[in-house]
């Protein structure tokens, strides 16, 4: 009975997915198991005919997951093959992965920024996107969480909590007053598992985007890089992954508080702090959210911030970067849902320079 889990899980997977009801993360899941199901040539059989076969499988299935609708009334005419292609696609993933198990064959679940082959040849390899994905440290332990909100009911209690997301990750979590933080890649929050009665304080590192519940007798406080981010309840995002700490305010009002200089935000201004000096200025709100949204923003004047960006949420190197010219007139966002190849693909044609993906490397010529 146990052999027949694995098959019973991506099949009902694969439903889901037919009868579009999956989720952005199963959809993400879905791709990211195909993806891991390769040819391993160094693996000892005999029966190299059948590996083969499981390669045309994964392509077969890889093709019918690639069709989208569209708003043409022929192809309802269609709707019957569809059905029966959807059917073999189900055979043929229950029969591959049949063969896996049977053959101690262990299925790669991918979870964060998968090198996979390049189905266009352009590039030694690609990469996925990252997903949600962090650790969590309490009372000296570690553990792995997958889902998009921590479930404090699968938590045991402790005093306090160290969130990290590594590259290619992202998370969402709700804090115990009901403040809402999305943390980007590369980020750390230290927090309380319940916030005392005259305010409410976290540390951050990295960058994240805060909803934060009202309470007009608890102010809640972000210690971040020496300086201190004061609201009552309020949107923002903070960004301290350089060598200065960007405060963006979205609405409400937020009080900056560095050695004996304190500023107040408005909505659409961003405080720079550097070193002892803080900068308030006006901003475009939207470049500094982006991420939280799931794009990658371009405003002309941030190439080097993407290339930034990049190399975080797909983990990887970027060689040769002062090649490209890093002020840029183009304008627009990409899906932070793409593979890497994608974006590159983009930026060759905005930058008119080659760009190779080898491994976890980057290299601009």
């Amino acid at each position: 009975m146990k052999e027949n889990k694995p098959i019973d899980s991506q099949k009902q997977l694969l439903q889901k997915y037919l009868d579009g009801q999956c989720t952005p993360e199963e959809h993400r899941l879905l791709l990211n198991w195909f993806y891991s199901i390769e040819d391993d040539q160094s693996q000892e059989t005999s029966d190299t005919e059948r590996i083969q076969s499981l390669g045309r499988s994964k392509s077969i299935v890889m093709d019918q997951l690639d069709v989208t609708s569209d708003s043409n009334p022929v192809r309802k005419m269609f709707d019957w093959k569809r059905f029966s292609v959807a059917a073999a696609v189900i055979v043929l993933v229950s029969i591959a992965t049949l063969y896996f198990v049977k053959n101690n064959i262990q299925l790669k679940e991918v979870h964060l920024a998968a090198q996979i082959p390049d189905s266009t040849g352009t590039y030694k390899n690609d990469i996925l996107p990252g997903s949600s994905y962090a650790y969590l440290s309490y009372k000296g332990k570690k553990s792995e969480i997958k889902d998009h909100q921590l479930n404090k009911s699968n938590v045991p209690h402790s005093s306090n909590y160290f969130i990290e997301v590594p590259n290619s990750g992202t998370y969402k979590l709700e804090l115990e007053d009901g403040t809402l933080v999305w943390l980007n890649s590369s980020s750390t929050l230290d927090y309380p598992d319940a916030f005392g009665v005259k305010e409410r304080r976290v540390k951050l590192t990295g960058e994240a985007y805060f909803e934060v519940k009202k309470d007009k007798n608890r102010p809640f406080r972000i210690e971040v890089e020496g300086s201190t981010v004061e609201v009552l309840g309020t949107s923002f995002n903070i960004n301290a992954y350089a060598d200065q700490v960007n405060t963006t305010l979205v609405e409400g009002k937020v009080k900056i508080l560095k050695g004996n200089h304190e500023h107040e935000l408005l909505p659409g201004e961003e405080a720079l702090i550097k070193g002892d000096e803080i900068k308030i200025q006006q901003t475009d709100v939207s470049k500094h959210i982006a991420w939280q949204r799931g794009e990658f923003y371009f405003d002309g004047n941030n190439l080097q911030d993407i290339l930034s960006q990049i190399a975080r949420w797909y983990d990887v190197e970027i060689i040769n970067a002062e090649a490209l010219t890093l002020n840029s007139s183009y304008k627009g966002s990409l899906s932070r849902e793409l593979k890497l190849s994608e974006i590159l693909n983009s930026l060759a044609y905005v930058t008119k320079k080659k760009f190779e993906i080898d491994g976890r490397k980057v290299i601009i010529k």
